[in-house]
């Protein structure tokens, strides 16, 4: 009697409980632990991960929840657990034939999975395949009961899988695939055939290995520029470099940012990864400059000069200011250009015409972004992100979006005019590498991911976790892992649109390249997503189709002759190291990370690997005066950046260790003495012989590409960016301490340029 009272009213507690929780919306608690692992499973969630120092990791129930709500399974009780695993199940099987179908062309014969009720079984299949090109194929299949794979019940639906083959298709690309039962309704599919590696120049498939130089273009200084580094200047450095022999100019992304926010520098947190930021224009060699009066009246007059004097001799960039005044005198030549077009038949108009129609719905929708962001801005200053908008703007679909894009249709306009000639002053750049006899020329970076508040991000919202962020696992330079808050695409999304937007932004970031960064390529298999509101260690890795993507990447690389780089420092797993190798992809290898970790020697150059591309530095560690003065050890403390003094000890040893052993390494390869090899050379400020000692090591490497930084070959201290700061130092505003046309005074790039091309048995470029 006692025991029954008790269920009666610890059944009333639950009750009530339930109600509460339902009536205020707060997730009931999970008694199926095994149930919701396997929906993670099923969804990609990895269940643990293991951080660089080998501690396993696992993410709790509420991490679980919120990723699955975010891949839009939301779970808030076990009800819920069931539904979505039979959810999945459904969509896995809900398709006669996959929406997409990626392949390579050594899969031959391709075989797909057809999924039948058994009352089509019996029926004749008909099916057609419709190459790029336009070549038809048809056919039908027969099947065979006894064939079955595969079995299922869905939604009371008895369903079997089969695997049938298509016939031999020798060309690569994006054929449609349709499939249709006689006397029902059919489903069609994209098939994307790809080319087993991606594309490298004849130059380096016979053998050679060729240099570069990486630069940071903002950060350019000349006589001409406009207190930031602009696409003319790259035609300089291409003027001043390529006779020397290097193939490569490297670049920081050029993605478009922020106009209304100039001031949110860093590239790699852009608005829109799939378009070129304008305020590296120059506006001078823009086509309506000479012909507008008002713009050179503005230009040529001394108080504007004056401006552009001061902002050239700034050690960092301003881009308010920079922007401000870029941005005025772009309004008035767009006016021009209406002025001048305006009706007009002219070749330049049809040409705008061109590019607003191969731009398409991404470019309309880029260039609405930017002027209702300038709109907004207008009205309140505060208003920088697109989330407090009003409320009917933050749609795109939206009647009073569709409303005012109709009546704004010149705002509109003059962002496609930007992206226009942006394009047009990047693609002469392409040429000149070209005419310069340069096999690969310039070698853009592709940005991980876009910015929450960006245009993309508005554009595409469903495309995106828009609550998560991209970040990384604890490592040995952060040690309670990073969030870089950056929203993951959802991998469903990817798919359910046959790879439409990383298709998209492969190919704008390919065009006018002949070689790409991937800055994190492990992305393309695993992503490292953080929850709100969490440390970053508290996240867990989602997977991505990384089979399907490599062939996409595979496919556009050899289409677009763009040669591959995979940034892969960092906690990378073994089978993305393998993919890289298998399809040509070049690694990345910095030269204090290349050891032999055991002995804490630094790596020969032999046992670099081919497929690489090897440098001293990147963008996110200090130059190699720097890191030999330990400038950047001391930049850390000051910055209170340690999280402990026994941290800050240990990284000063390790530091001083690491001086001596690339001394002990030049010294195997006879590029410096035996006895600069102590602690007395190891403590002393790098001279200019040493620096150069180091490219030369570097370049003895079988690597097929060695990049030298720009701040390396100028003997530059400050780094260009410092990770885990934002405003505590000037990151990607720092320029070079000295103007491209003197670059010769400050180092004698002729003898530079001799014993690297010695080391790389290289000759000058005709």
């Amino acid at each position: 009697m006692i025991r029954t009272t008790q269920g009666r009213l610890h059944k009333k507690r639950r009750r009530k409980d339930y109600l509460y929780r339902i009536q205020n919306r707060i997730p009931m608690p999970i008694d199926d632990h095994e149930g919701l692992d396997a929906l993670c499973a099923r969804c990609g969630i990895a269940l643990h991960y293991y951080d660089i120092g080998g501690q396993r990791h696992e993410p709790s129930i509420e991490v679980k929840r919120s990723l699955l709500a975010a891949l839009r399974f939301p779970v808030n009780n076990d009800e819920d657990i069931r539904r979505n695993l039979e959810k999945v199940e459904s969509r896995n099987w809900g398709r006669m034939v996959a929406a997409v179908l990626v392949h390579r062309l050594s899969d031959l014969p391709i075989r797909i999975t057809l999924t039948l009720p058994p009352a089509q079984i019996e029926e004749a299949i008909s099916w057609e395949l419709c190459e790029e090109s336009g070549q038809l194929h048809h056919g039908r299949w027969k099947i065979d009961a006894g064939d079955a794979i595969g079995e299922s019940v869905i939604n009371g639906t008895r369903l079997l899988q089969f695997e049938v083959n298509l016939p031999d298709i020798s060309s690569t690309g994006y054929h449609q695939l349709t499939v249709k039962p006689d006397d029902n309704a059919g489903a069609q599919a994209t098939l994307i055939i790809a080319p087993e590696t991606c594309y490298q120049p004849p130059e380096l498939a016979d053998g050679s290995r060729i240099w570069g130089i990486n630069l940071q273009l903002f950060a350019l200084r000349s006589k001409r520029n406009w207190g930031i580094g602009d696409f003319t200047d790259l035609h300089a450095v291409i003027e001043i470099l390529a006779p020397l022999g290097i193939n490569v100019l490297g670049l920081n992304p050029l993605h478009a940012l922020f106009s209304q926010l100039p001031e949110n520098a860093s590239p790699y947190s852009p608005s829109s990864r799939a378009f070129l930021n304008p305020v590296y224009l120059d506006i001078e060699a823009i086509y309506e400059f000479k012909h507008s009066q008002e713009a050179k009246q503005v230009v040529t007059s001394k108080e504007f000069q004056a401006g552009l004097q001061a902002q050239r001799a700034l050690e960092l960039i301003n881009y308010s200011e920079v922007w401000g005044v870029k941005l005025q005198i772009l309004e008035t030549l767009y006016k021009t250009f209406k002025q001048q077009h305006q009706g007009a038949d002219s070749a330049r108009i049809k040409a705008f015409r061109q590019f607003q129609k191969s731009g398409g719905r991404d470019l309309f929708r880029f260039a609405l972004f930017e002027a209702l962001q300038a709109s907004f801005h207008r009205q309140d200053a505060d208003i920088d992100r697109w989330q407090e908008w009003p409320e009917a703007y933050r749609d795109p679909e939206s009647a009073t979006v569709k409303r005012w894009a109709d009546e704004h249709r010149d705002e509109i306009e003059f962002h496609q005019y930007l992206q226009w000639n942006a394009e047009q002053q990047l693609s002469a750049i392409h040429k000149n590498c070209k005419r310069h006899g340069m096999c690969v020329g310039i070698y853009r970076d592709l940005a991980v991911g876009n910015a929450r508040s960006s245009a993309q991000c508005w554009a595409e919202q469903a495309d995106y976790a828009l609550e998560m962020s991209i970040g990384a696992p604890p490592d040995d330079f952060n040690s309670n892992g990073q969030n870089w808050g950056l929203p993951p695409l959802r991998p469903q999304a990817l798919v359910d649109q046959a790879y439409r937007p990383f298709i998209n932004t492969l190919r704008a970031n390919m065009r006018y390249a002949g070689a790409l960064r991937i800055d994190h390529i492990m992305g393309l298999m695993r992503l490292f997503w953080v929850p709100p509101d969490c440390s970053p260690e508290a996240g867990t890795y989602v997977s991505y189709p990384f089979t399907d993507m490599l062939g996409i990447l595979a496919l556009e690389s050899q289409r677009n002759h763009c040669l591959i780089i995979g940034e892969d420092l960092g906690t990378v797993a073994d089978e993305v190291r393998h993919a890289l190798e298998t399809n040509k992809i070049l690694s990345y290898r910095i030269l204090c990370f290349e050891k032999d970790w055991y002995h804490g020697t630094i790596k020969p150059p032999e046992e670099y690997p081919r497929n690489a591309l090897c440098t001293s530095g990147s963008h996110d560690l200090p130059t190699i005066r720097g890191f030999w003065q330990g400038a950047d050890l001391e930049l850390r403390e000051r910055l209170d950046l340690y999280s402990s003094d026994d941290l800050r000890d240990q990284q000063q040893q390790i530091r001083q260790q690491d001086r001596l052993e690339i001394l002990a390494a030049l010294t195997r390869q006879n590029l410096i003495a035996s006895e600069e090899t102590d602690e007395t050379t190891a403590g002393k400020e790098l001279s200019s012989e040493l620096a150069v000692s180091i490219q030369r090591y570097l370049a003895r490497s079988q690597s097929l590409l060695l990049m030298v930084q720009l701040e390396d070959l100028l003997l530059q201290s400050n780094q260009v960016n410092v990770p885990g700061t934002i405003d505590e130092y000037p990151n990607w505003r720092g320029k070079v301490p000295v103007n491209l046309e003197y670059w010769s005074n400050q180092v004698d790039l002729e003898d530079f340029a001799r014993a690297i091309n010695a080391e790389r048995n290289l000759k000058r470029n005709a």
